[in-house]
């Protein structure tokens, strides 16, 4: 009697253990690429929709010693960034991205080109920074995509 209390302890405890397991959701872990493609894209939607949670969220993400360079040649500093952002009802998807990690993981070089309204407008390059768990944008240049030259 005691060995079949002990056989179907076992038992249970097995069956217990096997239920928490597959009841367990494995932690997602994501590249730090795909980390920084992930903000890359949330950035942009912020920027669309700019309601004043997004504002919030861009202020945090763009660092305080941030530079940028319009398609248009302007540069600006965060403060003039931020001022300049407008709510648009323009569709604006990114594609074609490459990421670049230097000093050890803690800075990248990303470019991209953005897709407005079905069609290619603009390449951008940006450079972000980890501080801390977060990233930041430091720098970002934005280029417009004209037609290439003919040969």
């Amino acid at each position: 009697m005691k060995q079949f209390t002990r056989i179907l302890l076992m038992a249970a405890l097995t069956l217990a253990t096997s239920a928490l397991a597959l009841g367990q959701t494995k932690a997602h872990s994501v590249s730090p690429e795909q980390e920084l493609i992930d903000l890359d894209k949330k950035w942009t939607a912020a920027e669309l929709r700019l309601n004043e949670q997004d504002k919030q969220f861009i202020n945090s993400m763009v660092g305080d010693d941030f530079t940028g360079t319009t398609a248009e040649g302007q540069i600006q500093n965060k403060t003039q960034y931020m001022a300049g952002l407008k709510h648009s009802d323009d569709t604006d998807v990114a594609d074609e991205y490459k990421v670049r990690f230097f000093d050890g993981g803690k800075l990248a070089v990303m470019t991209h080109r953005g897709t407005v309204n079905g069609k290619p407008t603009y390449r951008s390059t940006h450079v972000w920074m980890k501080k801390g768990n977060s990233w930041q944008l430091i720098q970002h240049h934005g280029s417009n995509i004209g037609t290439p030259p003919t040969q």
